[in-house]
């Protein structure tokens, strides 16, 4: 700069600035240690945000672990294979198998003293002479009911002229229904009461006790909801009043407490109450 040109800017306050000069001193470098601030606050950060948002996020839910989807290897997010029937051929399950049929010791069958629908006193000797298959479900028929009954009308059916030499016997459970005013559901929404060898059975409730305890059946009633539970056995007694065999009832039950079964497996179930009664017919033991 010349002399006069350094004047004058003194006397500006302002110096020019000489861009060359400073194109070739280059840009003013930054300290290492500002970047090593730089790291050390991002990291200071991103842990503090994992702690709040474990200590927040958390507060009063608890824990959901997940997992990713698994998909089979090639499909990806295609829809699902449709499901293929097995091409291996079908081997059903014997009657006797389907129904659970149990061999008992033999041993005398406990006595039953309750009452028909017509009010009649009823007791197992009243079936000298015939097989007894002796079952458990609720009057109201809001049980296995519906099943077991369907059951035993197929079963009487497949005995054809042999029915007459067996006495279906179907003992009251419900706790809440042991009145004899009306025909039980048990019997009118399920056709039972059309089958002449059908005995209903039921009584007070001490009398429906004991013969529940007597046989190994657990009635259970909630208290809330007042519904009525119990397990299911089926007993085949011989016409000499002899305890041989037992099976073990079982159907479906939907959310609403409804019970069914498909009707292929009703029919084998039908196909083992017969068979298994019909071999006490021809080899009383």
């Amino acid at each position: 700069m010349s002399e006069a040109d350094r004047a004058a800017a003194f006397a500006s306050g302002r110096a020019p600035v000489d861009r060359e000069a400073a194109l070739r001193a280059g840009s003013t470098p930054i300290p290492r240690k500002f970047f090593l601030w730089v790291i050390i606050g991002f990291a200071v950060l991103g842990i503090g945000g994992l702690i709040a948002e474990r200590l927040v996020g958390n507060s009063g839910v608890e824990t959901v672990i997940s997992t990713p989807l698994a998909t089979l290897p090639g499909t990806g997010n295609s829809a699902p294979p449709t499901p293929q029937t097995p091409s291996g051929p079908y081997v059903p399950a014997s009657p006797a198998a389907v129904i659970g049929l149990q061999h008992l010791t033999g041993g005398a069958a406990p006595d039953i003293a309750l009452h028909t629908r017509a009010g009649v006193p009823w007791a197992l000797a009243d079936a000298r002479g015939k097989v007894v298959v002796l079952s458990f479900f609720n009057a109201e028929c809001n049980d296995i009911c519906p099943v077991l009954a369907g059951e035993i009308i197929q079963a009487d059916q497949l005995l054809g002229a042999r029915s007459a030499d067996v006495e279906f016997v179907v003992v009251n459970t419900d706790p809440l229904e042991t009145s004899l005013a009306v025909t039980p559901p048990a019997l009118s929404q399920t056709g039972l009461d059309h089958v002449a060898n059908v005995t209903y059975l039921t009584g007070s409730l001490a009398d429906l006790s004991h013969v529940w305890k007597s046989y190994g059946i657990s009635v259970a009633l909630s208290n809330s909801t007042r519904v009525v539970s119990h397990n299911d056995i089926m007993y085949f007694i011989t016409s000499n009043g002899r305890l041989t065999l037992h099976a073990i009832p079982f159907a479906n039950e939907s959310s609403l407490g409804l019970y069914s079964l498909d009707p292929a497996t009703m029919h084998t179930f039908a196909r083992g109450i017969a068979a298994a009664a019909t071999g006490l017919i021809d080899k009383p033991s």
